[in-house]
C-alpha cells in the first residue's frame, strides 16, 4: 500500500476500524477482543498485510478452480483486504464490490483500495446493516466470497437466511466461496474460549457444524476442496486418501459451490 494511503489506513485502524465483528446483538455485539485502547502493533500489521495474505491463499485457491469472474461480491469485507486481493487477482474481475455491516470500517477499505491504485469504478464499498437483504438483483454476480462472517451472526436461523441471500445474488453457474472456523477444536478460533463453539454464549462468536452448512448448501454443486487442501501442504500429501477426514483438522472450513439449484426466489428480499 503506497503513501499517503498507508499512513491514513493505519490511523483509521488505530482509531477503531475493524474492532467490532458482531453487529446484530445490540449491546452484546462488541467483539470480545475489542477494546477502547488503540490497536496493538500486531493487530495493525495483520490488517496492513491482509491483501498479501489473501493473494497467497484465497485468491490462489479460487484461480485454481475458476477461470475468470467479471462481477465479484465480497460480503463482510471489513477493511477490504479480501476485496482488494480479489481485484488484483488472476480472476481478472471487471468490478468488485465489498459490503459490510460496519459503516466505520468501510472508510479504511476505501483508503486501502486507493493505496493499491484501484479506482472506485473497479472497486467500491457499500454499507449493508446486519440482517438486511443484500441490495442487489438476483443473479448479479459471477463470484460471491464470504470470509469469517458466518460465525459472528448470532442465530442459526439468521445464518441460514444469510446463506440464502449469498446464493440469491449469484448467477446460475456462478461460484460461492464460504470460509468459517471449524468447530472441531477445544477452544473457539476467535475468542479462545474453551468449547466456545458449543456453549454459544451471547456476544461471542461460534462456528456452525459442517453438516449444518452442507444442509444449507444442498442442491448446489460442491467443488471438492478436501484433496486440494491436503495436497497443498507438502507434509500431508501422502495422506490424500484420508483428505475428507483431515480437512476437518484444519482451523478453517472452506466451501466452494456452484449455484445449480438457487434458493426459492420468493424468499429473496433484495431489490430487483
Amino acid at each position: 500500500m503506497k503513501e499517503p494511503y498507508l499512513t491514513r489506513f493505519k490511523q483509521l485502524i488505530q482509531r477503531g476500524s475493524a474492532s467490532r465483528d458482531i453487529h446484530d446483538a445490540g449491546d452484546a455485539a462488541q467483539a470480545p477482543d475489542a477494546a477502547a485502547a488503540p490497536a496493538s502493533e500486531a493487530f495493525l500489521m495483520r490488517e496492513v498485510n491482509r491483501v498479501q495474505m489473501h493473494a497467497a491463499g484465497l485468491c490462489m485457491l479460487l484461480a485454481d478452480h475458476i477461470a475468470t469472474a467479471a462481477m465479484v461480491l465480497d460480503v463482510g469485507c471489513g477493511t477490504g483486504g479480501t476485496t482488494v486481493a480479489l481485484a488484483l487477482s488472476a480472476l481478472a474481475p471487471k468490478r468488485v464490490i465489498g459490503v459490510d455491516a460496519d459503516a466505520s470500517t468501510l472508510e479504511a477499505a476505501e483508503v486501502r483500495a486507493l493505496g493499491h491504485d484501484l479506482e472506485p469504478e473497479k472497486v467500491s464499498f457499500q454499507h449493508v446493516p446486519a440482517g438486511q437483504p443484500l441490495p442487489f438483483a438476483s443473479g448479479s454476480f459471477d463470484l460471491v466470497t464470504c470470509v469469517s462472517v458466518l460465525e459472528f451472526i448470532t442465530s442459526s436461523a439468521a445464518r441460514e437466511q444469510f446463506v440464502r441471500e449469498l446464493l440469491r445474488v449469484l448467477r446460475p453457474g456462478g461460484y460461492l466461496f464460504l470460509a468459517t472456523p471449524s468447530p472441531f477444536r477445544l477452544r473457539d478460533y476467535h475468542s479462545r474460549r474453551f468449547l466456545g463453539d458449543w456453549r454459544r454464549t451471547p456476544g461471542h462468536p461460534w462456528s456452525t457444524p459442517p453438516w449444518v452448512i452442507a444442509r444449507w448448501l444442498q442442491g448446489q454443486e460442491h467443488v471438492p476442496l478436501a484433496v486440494y487442501r491436503v495436497k497443498r501442504r507438502r507434509a500431508l500429501r501422502f495422506a490424500g486418501p484420508f483428505a475428507g477426514l483431515l480437512q476437518w483438522a484444519f482451523p478453517w472450513q472452506q466451501w466452494l459451490v456452484i449455484r445449480t439449484d438457487g434458493p426459492n426466489e420468493t424468499t429473496g428480499t433484495g431489490t430487483g
